[in-house]
This record gives C-alpha cells, structure tokens and sequence, in this order.
C-alpha cells in the first residue's frame, strides 16, 4: 500500500524509503541524532536522558566536524507522525545540553528470510 507524506524532510525521506521498495509497516531500529560541541556535553547528555526503557543512548566522535554526536536508537516502525514527535522530542532534550538535531535514518526493513 502506498501512503502519502507531507513535502517535507521526513516525509520526503520516507517517500524515498517506500519507492525503493522499503515495507514501513515493519518495525527496525532507528537512530535520532545530535551533534555536540564537545566530548563532555555528549556524554551529560548521554548519562542524564531518559526517553525510557526502549531507547539505547551512544556517544562517538563525529569524524566530520571534530565533534561529538549523541544517537538514540528505538525499535519502531518508520510512522511520520510518530517520527515528527521524536524529531521534535529528541532536540528539545538535546539543547538543553548544547547539542543540535541532525536528523535521523534507519536500515531498509528486513525482507522475509534475511533478517531476525
């Protein structure tokens, strides 16, 4: 089934996803992501936010720009109103650690007989 998205990034981004084929009903994991100026304010943010059980929380060294970035990871299907809120959720929590949004992205869903 084919859905139709608004014209923006997301939505532009899951448009991309479903005309490569990619089954949005199916759950994966996908990465938000924010970028901080520093070492240490990556790992507050890290240490301290809470989204709950579901999210998993990384630091690393952003090769790109010498800088630091934070991704939080949940299993959920790619749905854009619930992409939106995260989005919105994901960079309200990382300003208040310095850090900017930088989007998010996720693997092609698994087909069946290749993935978990």
């Amino acid at each position: 089934m084919t859905q139709d998205f608004p014209h923006d990034e997301t939505g532009e981004l899951l448009r991309l996803m479903q005309e490569q084929g990619d089954d949005l009903s199916v759950a994966r994991d996908i990465d938000f992501y924010l970028i901080f100026d520093t070492r240490d304010e990556a790992t507050a943010f890290a240490s301290r936010v809470d989204l709950g059980p579901e999210f998993r929380v990384s630091t690393a060294h952003y090769e790109k720009t010498a800088k630091w970035q934070a991704s939080l990871t949940v299993h959920m299907a790619p749905v854009y109103a619930e992409l939106l809120m995260l989005e919105k959720q994901v960079a309200r929590l990382g300003r208040n650690y310095g850090g900017q949004p930088d989007g998010w992205g996720c693997s092609p869903a698994a087909t069946k007989g290749t993935g978990p």
